[in-house]
């Protein structure tokens, strides 16, 4: 049994504090709200980015997130407009998202490559993490392509959408205001390791987690951070109601040129019936693009490795 095996056992023993019987005191948001003024617990990337001297910077950021899920996968960065990361992304360099294990020891070089004003050069100067060329032929000798950390188990290689424009009213100062980047993910890269667990889904990386920063009554400045309990499942419940008659009842009646075999259609019965129309449609879609007329258990075995490789 491991260290964090143990660790997790402990804190699964904890108890929620009991809050029913307090009132809930009104608080006045500041400067990052959801760190002065509330408690929420994130992960967090770090950001790799090139400059005009073609030299590699990393920001970490908390404020990071999927955007565009289904098609065209995309990732939501909001960054101070003053940072290394926007004033290099801002001069055309594409970026990758990193996602590194729990190191103790890697947590403070990792808020001193956040602290502002600071230039890329100097910051990278002592960081305990290997920068290694992009595996990607398309991007490994591309001057406006940074190093990846050769450290992290989890990499999304991306370009900025130059289509996104999402820029609110401030009345701060433009530069300490935030930015707000809509990254295009070209490659999703995992170590071979953690593509195994991904598969086997049976082991997860043992992520850290930020609570952010936060100051105190003595005026120091701190981040706080935590690892995590042993990821564990929780089943989803069975779609109720929901029999492979019926989506076969469904299925053949949504298009005359595409039908369904009732085998097919028991392979779709753990999709939530929300979602039913809309897997049908693309499963249609695809037996009209490959020329099939009739969906049967091997063309849906077949569709769903596609979607899932995609």
């Amino acid at each position: 049994m491991s260290i964090f095996d143990i660790f997790s056992i402990f804190d699964g023993l904890r108890k929620p504090v009991k809050v029913r019987d307090e009132q809930f005191v009104r608080l006045h948001p500041k400067d990052n709200f959801y760190q002065s003024a509330g408690f929420f617990p994130m992960p967090f990337a770090l950001i790799t980015t090139v400059n005009e001297n073609g030299v590699t910077s990393i920001g970490p950021h908390s404020l990071t997130f999927p955007f565009d899920l289904i098609e065209g996968p995309s990732w939501m960065v909001v960054s101070r407009a003053g940072s290394n990361t926007s004033t290099n992304l801002r001069n055309g360099s594409k970026a990758v998202v990193h996602f590194v294990e729990f190191n103790k020891s890697w947590l403070r070089p990792i808020v001193d490559l956040g602290y502002p004003g600071i230039t890329p050069e100097e910051k990278m100067k002592d960081i305990p993490f290997e920068m290694v060329k992009s595996p990607t032929e398309e991007y490994a000798n591309d001057p406006k392509f940074p190093l990846l950390m050769n450290d992290a188990f989890q990499a999304y290689e991306c370009e900025v959408d130059g289509e996104f424009d999402y820029k609110p009213y401030r009345e701060t100062e433009e530069m300490a205001a935030e930015s707000f980047w809509c990254l295009k993910i070209k490659n999703i890269l995992l170590k071979e390791t953690f593509e195994k667990r991904l598969i086997g889904q049976k082991e997860f990386p043992h992520i850290p987690i930020s609570y952010g920063f936060r100051h105190n009554d003595k005026g120091d400045r701190r981040f706080f951070f935590t690892s995590h309990n042993k990821p564990f499942a929780v089943k989803l419940p069975t779609p109720k109601g929901l029999e492979h008659n019926q989506i076969y009842y469904t299925a053949n009646k949504m298009d005359p040129e595409v039908r369904f075999s009732e085998d097919a259609c028991k392979l779709l019965v753990d999709i939530p019936k929300v979602f039913m129309k809309m897997a049908l449609k693309g499963i249609i879609k695809e037996a009209k693009e490959r020329g099939v007329t009739m969906v049967d258990e091997e063309f849906t075995k077949a569709f769903n490795e596609r979607r899932k490789a995609k």
